[in-house]
C-alpha cells in the first residue's frame, strides 16, 4: 500500500474482506427488496383501484344481461301462448233442453217410483258448431238416487245430491241402448244442428270398470253409475267443450214425473 492513500477494495479482493463483502451484498439485497416491494405495492394498489372501479360496471352489465334474458323468455312464452290461442277455435252452439222426465227408482211411494231407463233427458242442437263426440262432455247435478252394487244382485240404493258426469257423448263406455237411441248423432262423430241427444238413467256401461258415465252421491262414488232424479226437483245441466274447457250451454229445469 502507498503511503498517504486510502485503501480501496477491488472486486477480486472481496474474499479477503469477507465480512465487508457479505455486508455490501446483503445491503444491496435489502435495498433491492425494498425497491421491488414498493413497486409491487404500487402495482397492487393500482390493480385494486382498477378492480374497485370496474366492479360496479361489471355488476351493472351482468344485471342488464339477466334482465334481457328474462324479458326474452317472457316475450317468447307470450308469443307461444298467443299462437296457441290464435289457432284454437272454441266450440259454440245453441243447445236447448226439450224435455226432462224421471223419478226415484226402488224407493218412495209406489206411485212415484220410476225405472232407471225412464229417467230421460232430451237435448236438441239448434245451431252453431258441430260438436265432436269425443271432446264434448255433460255434467248434471240435482237430487236423486243411485245404487251401490249391481241392481238385482245385491247392494243398496243411496239417495242424496247427485253429480253425474258424461266424460264424452260417444258410444264408448256406455250401455248398448245408448247407441240405439242416438244413432243419428253418432253416425258421423259429430253432434250437429237439428240432431237430438237422449240421456238415460241407465246409460252406464254394463261393465262399470270402463264406464264413461260417472255418478257420485253426496260426493262419494263407488256406485253402479246409474241414476234417477226426484220428480218435482230442479236439476242443472251443462254441456262442456272438454278441449277448450268452456261451457257451451247451461240449463236449469224441473224434473217431470215419468209415466
Amino acid at each position: 500500500m502507498i503511503a498517504g492513500k486510502k485503501p480501496y477494495i477491488r472486486l477480486f479482493d472481496l474474499p479477503k474482506y469477507r465480512p465487508m463483502g457479505m455486508y455490501l451484498i446483503k445491503l444491496y439485497h435489502i435495498s433491492s427488496d425494498k425497491s421491488m416491494r414498493k413497486i409491487w405495492d404500487k402495482s397492487f394498489l393500482l390493480l385494486k383501484s382498477s378492480l374497485e372501479a370496474f366492479t360496479p360496471v361489471i355488476g351493472t352489465i351482468l344485471l342488464l344481461l339477466i334482465t334481457f334474458a328474462l324479458v326474452g323468455i317472457v316475450v317468447s312464452s307470450a308469443f307461444d301462448l298467443s299462437g296457441d290461442k290464435a289457432g284454437f277455435q272454441p266450440q259454440m252452439a245453441r243447445i236447448t233442453l226439450e224435455s226432462c222426465k224421471g223419478g226415484l227408482f226402488g224407493i218412495g211411494p209406489m206411485a212415484e217410483r220410476v225405472a232407471l231407463e225412464k229417467n230421460r233427458i232430451v237435448l236438441v242442437h239448434e245451431g252453431g258448431s258441430p260438436l265432436p263426440l269425443d271432446s264434448t262432455s255433460i255434467r248434471i247435478s240435482g237430487y236423486g238416487n243411485s245404487y251401490r252394487g249391481i241392481p238385482g244382485y245385491g247392494g243398496a240404493s243411496v239417495i242424496g245430491n247427485l253429480s253425474i258426469s258424461y266424460l264424452n257423448i260417444s258410444a264408448a263406455g256406455k250401455n248398448p241402448d245408448y247407441e240405439t237411441r242416438n244413432l243419428a248423432v253418432l253416425k258421423d262423430g259429430f253432434w250437429s244442428a237439428g240432431e237430438k241427444l237422449m240421456l238415460c238413467g241407465q246409460d252406464s256401461s254394463v261393465s262399470r270398470i270402463d264406464s264413461s258415465v260417472n255418478v257420485n252421491v253426496n260426493g262419494i262414488g263407488n256406485t253402479s253409475d246409474n241414476y234417477g232424479f226426484k220428480a218435482g226437483s230442479e236439476i242443472t245441466l251443462k254441456v262442456i267443450d272438454s278441449e277448450g274447457k268452456n261451457v257451451i250451454a247451461e240449463q236449469i229445469v224441473v224434473v217431470n214425473l215419468a209415466t
